[in-house]
C-alpha cells in the first residue's frame, strides 16, 4: 500500500481499486466503499489483516476446533484448544490435557479512576456521565464534573476487533495464561 505522506492525513491507496484516500487504514489498506461493495473478493484481505494483528500476540489465527481439544467453555467462542495450543483469546492453554489461565472464578483485570462525564462508557449506562437515572443514580439531570467512575477492564478478549482501543491488554492476557 502506498502513502502519499506520513502521519495522520496520510493519503493511501486501496489494495482493491486502487483509490486513494485518507480514510484507508494502514492496518486494513482497502477503502470503504470496495467493502461494501465486494465483500466477497476483499475477504481474504480482511482477514489477512487479522491474521497479521493476532499474530504479533502470539493469538491464534482462528478460533481453535481441533477434534481431539479440550473445549473451553469461558465464552461463547467454545474453542477447541489442541494440546500445547492457546484459546483465541489467549488466556487459556491446554498442558498435558489440562486447561491452564483464566476460570470463572478467576481473570485479570485492570482498573482506574476516570474523570466524569469523560468515562470510558460515555452511554446511557453511565448515569454520572449523562444524568440518566437522576436522581436515584446521578447528582444532576446532565453530565456530571467533579465525580469519578471506577473503570474496570479484563485484560483480554473473545472478539477480534482490528481497532481496538483496548488492543494492548492482549499482552497481558498472553503473559498471564
Amino acid at each position: 500500500m502506498r502513502r502519499k505522506q506520513s502521519g495522520a492525513g496520510a493519503i493511501a491507496q486501496c489494495q482493491h481499486c486502487g483509490g486513494e484516500s485518507v480514510l484507508i487504514s494502514r492496518a486494513l489498506g482497502l477503502c470503504v466503499d470496495c467493502i461494501r461493495k465486494d465483500f466477497t473478493q476483499v475477504l481474504p484481505l480482511i482477514e489477512a489483516a487479522h491474521r497479521a494483528a493476532r499474530s504479533s500476540f502470539n493469538l491464534p489465527e482462528q478460533l481453535p476446533r481441533d477434534e481431539a481439544g479440550i473445549e473451553c467453555q469461558l465464552c461463547a467462542n467454545q474453542c477447541r484448544i489442541p494440546s500445547g495450543g492457546r484459546g483465541y483469546c489467549g488466556l487459556r492453554t491446554n498442558q498435558g490435557n489440562k486447561l491452564i489461565g483464566a476460570t470463572a472464578e478467576k481473570a485479570n483485570v485492570s482498573w482506574y479512576y476516570d474523570a466524569l462525564p469523560t468515562n470510558c462508557v460515555a452511554d446511557w449506562v453511565c448515569p454520572g456521565g449523562t444524568g440518566a437515572g437522576y436522581p436515584q443514580f446521578a447528582y444532576s439531570r446532565g453530565a456530571e464534573y467533579g465525580y469519578k467512575n471506577l473503570a474496570v477492564f479484563y485484560q483480554a478478549c473473545s472478539f477480534d476487533c482490528l481497532f481496538c482501543q483496548n488492543w494492548h491488554y492482549r499482552h497481558s492476557a498472553t503473559r498471564a495464561s
